[in-house]
């Protein structure tokens, strides 16, 4: 049987593809105490607090919780998306491993996954970020959408990551109306996996600062 390669986070794909509300858990209340126990991890007073290496993150009042079953439905949308427009489509996993997913205001999100590489296409991190590159600048040309793509090494705490930013502009008048920042690294033998994506670049923000301070 042919090996996969790593799921490239297909959920990138998610808010583009009509991502809805889902009010599974209101966090604007910051004295109340939440405790959702999820696979991974658990949800206990307005933080994601992850059992699988040593990472937690806040969820920014009046975020919701996105259900892992919804997500798997856009996903599917994503995944379709990438197998019809890349040349190594049809060579990705379309299995993903969520931690944590919240939003507001519909397409402003924040997605953490954490993937085995056991039983994956071996590769260099040097390679998979070519890989990944290249595939979504694939995808989103065979859709004949209007964007730039840009990546560069960051340091988060101890951890190497690499970092896509895409933009995508209004096919009319050429003005940016949505944002992905992607960013990967290998922790104990996964790949974790972290998309801050937005249409309002204030709530965009907060999403990639409360990120960034989730690895201080």
């Amino acid at each position: 049987m042919k090996k996969k390669y790593f799921n490239l986070l297909l959920l990138a794909f998610i808010p583009f593809y009509c991502f809805c509300q889902q009010k599974q858990t209101n966090t604007s209340n910051k004295n109340e105490l939440i405790v959702e126990v999820l696979e991974d991890g658990k949800i206990e007073d307005s933080k994601y607090k992850c059992n699988l290496f040593d990472w937690q993150i806040e969820i920014p009042s009046d975020f919701t919780i996105t259900s892992k079953e919804r997500i798997k439905q856009l996903e599917d949308k994503g995944y379709e998306a990438i197998k019809e427009n890349s040349s190594q489509g049809k060579n990705i996993s379309s299995e993903t491993n969520v931690l944590i997913s919240f939003e507001k205001e519909k397409y402003n999100t924040f997605v953490a996954t954490y993937e085995t590489l056991e039983g994956k296409k071996k590769m260099s991190f040097e390679e998979y970020k070519s890989f990944m590159f290249k595939l979504l600048e694939e995808t989103y040309s065979g859709k004949g959408m209007k964007f730039d793509i840009v990546n560069n090494d960051v340091k988060l705490g101890k951890y190497d990551f690499n970092k896509i930013v895409v933009h995508l502009y209004h096919p009319k008048t050429g003005e940016l109306f949505y944002t992905q920042e992607i960013y990967f690294t290998i922790i104990n033998n996964h790949l974790y996996t972290g998309a801050v994506s937005y249409l309002n670049e204030n709530l965009g923000a907060i999403l990639t600062q409360n990120f960034i301070k989730s690895f201080k």
